[in-house]
């Protein structure tokens, strides 16, 4: 006779799991790593800066009831606790070596890294229109006008062949169009287009010291046809310095050490060789054309190309005994390393109209300074500033 079955009996429950304990494991260690970096980004002091993302980080912020109840507080609170997260720039690099060592990507926020280590910033944007300023310009100054259009990496990379044929770039034809356009609106073109890649650093968008000289030396070619008194003036190959620090630039700051396969040598002149020159900004003269300091600071990410000049200055002065004329030098941030050698062939008044006063007026200042010749001196990645000439010149 059957058995009558138990409609009540009991299941056997299955015991706790490696997967459970493994789960719980995950979820407590998560919630650990997450508390701990949260109670030490309390906890430790405010950083200033970041050399690895070049700028000021935002600091703690004393909340009010009205900026609370508009958002504005919160908003505020919140790129605060990203800027001061702790271990922000190790997770950084940790994904920047993801990215390339685990899925072999040579871009990285729009960076290529090439495989001779050069590291470029591809172009695909809308041609450049120069402003009709620029000629009403030539015309008010009634001096001549040069223009040194420094090719940016990015349009000799083109002309090389290195940017590879799947990335739209171009570069290399805004270049041109933007040379053009200076030359139609009545200025002289000063050629740089014999730079080569090397005259560029490899983690940096600027040029070195010997690009640098390369465009100082057409400067004075060009401009000499009609300033005779502007001689060049040879630097001695024994006062050439480098640093002992590598250099990780503009580009290597976007993409992190994980896509520099080494730092640039960042070289400079000994400012013995420009001794008796006088630069005077932000109402100080007998200020260094040449600054160590910045050689010597500590850090990978440290901006070692403020060297020269200290970095960019709105109005600056470099006057010296010099017999040659007096130029005025309109620029970014590719000149500095080219000012202290034009300052041994020139007097030179410099404007970065970046830095300057809403009012600035570029004409009036080189008619009131009494100049005798106008350089504009940049790299061809300055399709954004074309607005702010248009409002100054």
């Amino acid at each position: 006779m059957a058995q009558p079955i138990e409609k009540n009996q009991k299941q056997p429950q299955p015991g706790t799991t490696f997967e459970k304990k493994m789960m719980w494991l995950t979820i407590i260690s998560f919630f650990v790593i997450l508390l701990t970096i949260g109670i030490g980004t309390i906890l430790r002091d405010d950083r200033v800066s970041s050399q690895l993302e070049n700028r000021t980080l935002a600091q703690s912020v004393q909340p009010t009831m009205q900026g609370v109840a508009s958002g504005e507080d919160m908003l505020k609170m919140e790129s605060y606790f990203g800027d001061q997260l702790l271990l922000r720039g190790t997770l950084v690099e940790m994904q920047a070596r993801l990215s390339k060592n685990l899925f072999q990507q040579p871009f990285r926020n729009g960076i290529y890294t090439a495989k001779n280590g050069y590291m470029i910033e591809p172009s695909q944007a809308a041609q450049p229109v120069i402003p009709s300023a620029f000629q009403q310009f030539t015309k008010d100054v009634d001096r001549p006008v040069y223009f040194a259009l420094a090719p940016s990496k990015t349009v000799i990379a083109e002309r090389d062949g290195i940017i590879p044929d799947y990335v739209a770039s171009n570069a290399e034809q805004r270049y041109k169009t933007m040379q053009a356009g200076f030359m139609k609106a009545g200025i002289t073109s000063i050629p740089l287009d014999a730079l080569k890649l090397t005259d560029y650093f490899k983690t940096d968008h600027h040029w070195n010291i010997d690009g640098a000289y390369q465009a100082y030396d057409e400067i004075i070619r060009t401009v000499g046809k009609t300033e005779p008194t502007l001689k060049k003036v040879a630097m001695d190959p024994q006062a050439k310095r480098s640093s002992e620090h590598p250099y990780f630039g503009s580009l290597a700051r976007k993409t992190t050490l994980a896509y520099a396969s080494a730092g640039d040598k960042i070289e400079y002149y000994d400012a013995n060789q420009f001794n008796g020159i006088d630069v005077c900004y932000d109402n100080v003269c007998g200020q260094p054309l040449i600054d160590e300091q910045f050689i010597k600071e500590e850090g990978d990410y440290a901006d070692r190309y403020e060297v020269f000049m200290r970095g960019n200055h709105g109005i600056l002065s470099m006057s010296s005994k010099t017999k040659g004329p007096k130029l005025l030098v309109l620029k970014d941030s590719f000149a500095n390393p080219v000012l202290p050698f034009l300052a041994n062939s020139a007097n030179l008044e410099v404007v970065d109209i970046r830095y300057v006063n809403k009012d600035f007026d570029a004409s009036e200042f080189a008619k009131q300074k009494n100049v005798d010749a106008i350089v504009f001196l940049h790299n061809a990645n300055i399709a954004g500033l074309m607005k702010t000439y248009q409002q100054k010149l």
